[in-house]
């Protein structure tokens, strides 16, 4: 095993003195950081192509400093080597010299351990909230369970713990879903956050180093560039967003637990507490004690404490790097390791819950129903108020009696009101009760049923059945980090990472390829154009394209076209390689910016071309009006042009558009000749609707647009219908539109 002495501070020149062991004690974040080592590998060897683009590595350094990587990575898996030194960035450095020689010594060109760091802890950070994301899926996913499960049954509902008014259990499960729901946009949006690269920021001034930091970026699965290199070295408030979003979460994990507690209590008893996730009592021989649960309601104090770390750390801070910022990443991994232990454990242990349909029938109590015989007055032309203050009357009369209502004399009832009779006493039911709140978002069945099907339809479940999490698998620079943060060294404290790393752009090539970074092809819909790339390329017939041709449905279907090119649905894991697809020509100015959040939430619009593994194309179907969509977001990998790629999206997102009966498709583009040739014509911009138009307040040359839009009927005489009706807006109809996709040209 190596590392059997600690590396030199790289920092060593400047000083004579050796550091002072009690100095060294608060000074040495290894014990911490060392966690960072995937990342620091991964970011190592993209650097280090970056540097032999530049000259400063020749071919056989980068050679040696690949291997090196290489032999390090195996050597840490193994447990073979064991990192020693000051921090992770000098202990690897250490173990590269110690293998590469020379090479290893030009890697930190250009760079300094200030804008290092910060792009190690924002690769971890958007690895963590993906994880987060999947794991809160996951439990959402058992929720949804349990309300299919719980059928028709009812249960109190409680406001200010008493008792209110019934509901359908699974009204009471899809409501702590919907908090989760908010828990992954949070995450989203703190993945967006820390979807940056700091890296040219060097210590604080910048570097002299002339490089593609879009291509560095693109390798390191980055989709947006730092702009100001003292913010880029002294941000930590995406570590805050993911901390604060950790926090909201253990809240909603803490309220979920509490109910369950309840629930399992004696008290209640609608549940059992599944053995496998119970203890029992040292000294009382009945006890079954729910704490799972008590240990989930425990540790939302410890992810609130975590965020509330960083908060006043970083409150005193000047601008720029602060040495402060070393204690930033035990708040992270701990909260990381803390969701992991949470949300790994609560899944099945809320899926083992047994329900004792029995006692949840015992609590419904007719105190409940006592608003039903309010509105049952109300109904009799009773102004609300006065039928409150009656039925108030009515209850608090049986109470002083010890009876319930319906026990009360018939005579003091009517004294109250001449309208509780008996028999409107007797029309008390639950199901009904429940029955008549059937507008979202009540309780009754069919909104609970629609609540339901909604949930079940974003997290891949069908009734009863498990999730459909379908993942691709990771190549390049994130299997390598998945691989190596699932694996940490062994003998290293706190091992567990608690997250998984995020996907790598699917664009990007491997890190073992000789490939140029990928870059986003020109764009058709705002930004995506296969034309453009394919208009140079003579080829017969497109092969994605004419396989489609063949088979109109696969791509619905998930086919395999010619090449081992896949067309499918895009999944919830894609969104990194849709962005990363993306990224270039934002940069460029050629697409508009679309932020990582957005396209998480707007991921069921889009179709991906899958090689290997990695997207290779994308594209969108955006819904504008009940009869209109709009083609968005295409994009094709430039190796991949040729292929008939972008024709076969199209096809595919007209096909998607004709399933939801829209009449009209549109497209605003740069590329017409491409969008002429799969049927389209061009129209007057002035005739679209101004929602349309939305999204150009982004663009930066709003002011002197060059698109054209075109538009494409799928149902015959569309347009000139929308015009004789009267519409807000009316489309011209263009000699070259075709309805039938299936008779769409191939792009050649």
């Amino acid at each position: 095993m190596s590392a059997e002495r600690p590396a030199p501070e790289v920092w060593r020149g400047r000083l004579a003195a050796p550091l002072d062991p009690r100095a060294r004690v608060l000074n040495d974040s290894l014990p911490v950081d060392r966690r960072l080592w995937p990342e620091e590998l991964a970011l190592s060897r993209a650097y280090a192509r970056t540097l032999a683009e530049c000259a400063v590595l020749d071919e056989a350094g980068l050679g040696a400093l690949l291997g090196a990587c290489d032999a390090l990575e195996e050597g840490l898996l193994a447990g073979a080597t064991v990192l020693a030194g000051e921090d992770v960035h000098s202990a690897v450095e250490a173990e590269l010299v110690r293998r590469a020689g020379d090479a290893a010594r030009r890697l930190h060109t250009g760079r300094s351990r200030n804008d290092q760091v910060a792009t190690l802890l924002r690769m971890r950070a958007m690895g963590l909230c993906e994880q987060a994301v999947e794991h809160v899926r996951e439990l959402e996913r058992a929720l949804a369970r349990q309300a299919r499960a719980a059928g028709d049954i009812a249960v109190p509902a409680f406001t200010h713990l008493q008792p209110a008014q019934p509901v359908l259990l699974a009204h009471v499960w899809l409501a702590h879903v919907a908090a989760f729901e908010r828990d992954e946009e949070r995450f989203l949006a703190a993945r967006e956050a820390a979807d940056l690269m700091p890296l040219g920021a060097s210590a604080v001034a910048g570097t002299p180093l002339r490089y593609d930091r879009v291509a560095l970026a693109t390798r390191l699965g980055f989709s947006r560039l730092a702009t100001n290199s003292l913010d880029a070295v002294g941000d930590r408030d995406f570590a805050i967003d993911y901390l604060n979003a950790a926090a909201a979460l253990g809240i909603h994990l803490s309220r979920l637990a509490e109910d369950l507690v309840l629930w399992c209590s004696p008290a209640f008893g609608w549940f059992i507490a599944p053995d496998g996730f119970s203890t029992g009592s040292s000294l009382l021989p009945q006890k079954r004690n729910p704490d799972i649960f008590e240990l989930a309601r425990a540790k939302s104090a410890r992810l609130i404490a975590n965020a509330q770390r960083l908060h006043l750390l970083l409150k005193g801070l000047p601008s720029s790097y602060q040495k402060d910022l070393q204690e930033d990443k035990e708040a992270v991994f701990d909260t990381a390791d803390t969701l992991d232990a949470l949300l790994d454990a609560l899944p099945p242990a809320i899926a083992a819950l047994e329900p004792e349909a029995a006692r949840m029938r015992d609590s419904l109590t007719p105190d409940l129903l006592a608003v039903e015989l309010a509105d049952a007055l109300v109904a009799e032309g009773v102004p609300f108020r006065d039928a409150h203050a009656a039925v108030s009357r009515l209850w608090a009369a049986a109470e002083r009696a010890g009876v319930p209502v319906s026990g009360l004399p018939e005579i003091e009832r009517l004294a109250i009101s001449p309208l509780l009779t008996g028999e409107r006493l007797a029309d008390l039911d639950v199901t009904a009760a429940i029955a008549r709140r059937d507008q979202a978002p009540g309780t009754g069945p069919g909104a609970v049923a629609a609540q339901l099907a909604r949930v079940e339809g974003r997290l891949g479940l069908g009734p009863g059945d498990a999730a459909h999490d379908q993942r691709p698998q990771r190549s390049g620079t994130g299997a390598r980090v998945a691989q190596a943060r699932r694996r940490q060294e062994p003998g290293a404290p706190e091992t567990r990472t608690g997250c998984r790393p995020s996907p790598p752009p699917a664009g990007r090539p491997s890190e073992s390829s000789e490939a140029e970074p990928w870059m986003a092809e020109p764009s058709v819909p705002r930004g995506a154009s296969p034309a453009a790339a394919d208009a140079g390329h003579e080829h017969p017939i497109g092969e994605a394209a004419a396989a489609l041709e063949a088979n109109p449905a696969s791509a619905s279907t998930g086919s395999v076209l010619p090449g081992s090119i896949r067309v499918r649905p895009a999944r919830i894991t894609d969104v990194p390689g849709i962005a990363a697809l993306m990224a270039e020509y934002v940069i460029q100015g050629v697409l508009l910016p679309r932020p990582v959040s957005e396209l998480y939430q707007c991921v069921r619009e889009f179709h991906v071309a899958e090689c290997r593994g990695e997207v290779v194309a994308c594209a969108a179907l955006r819904l504008l009006w009940e009869d209109l969509g709009e083609v968005r977001s295409l994009a094709v990998r430039p190796d991949h042009h040729g292929r008939g790629l972008g024709v076969a999206l199209v096809r595919q997102v007209i096909a998607d558009a004709r399933a939801l009966s829209l009449p009209r498709v549109i497209a605003l583009t740069r590329e017409v000749p491409f969008f002429e040739r799969c049927g389209f014509g061009v129209l007057s911009r002035d005739a679209l609707p101004r929602k349309v138009w939305t999204d150009c307040v982004r663009c930066p040359r709003r002011h002197a647009c060059d698109e054209v839009a075109v538009v494409l009927d799928l149902v015959p005489g569309a347009s000139a219908a929308a015009a004789a009706s009267g519409r807000s807006w009316t489309l011209p109809i263009p000699q070259t539109a075709s309805a039938d996709p299936a008779s769409l040209p191939i792009v050649t």
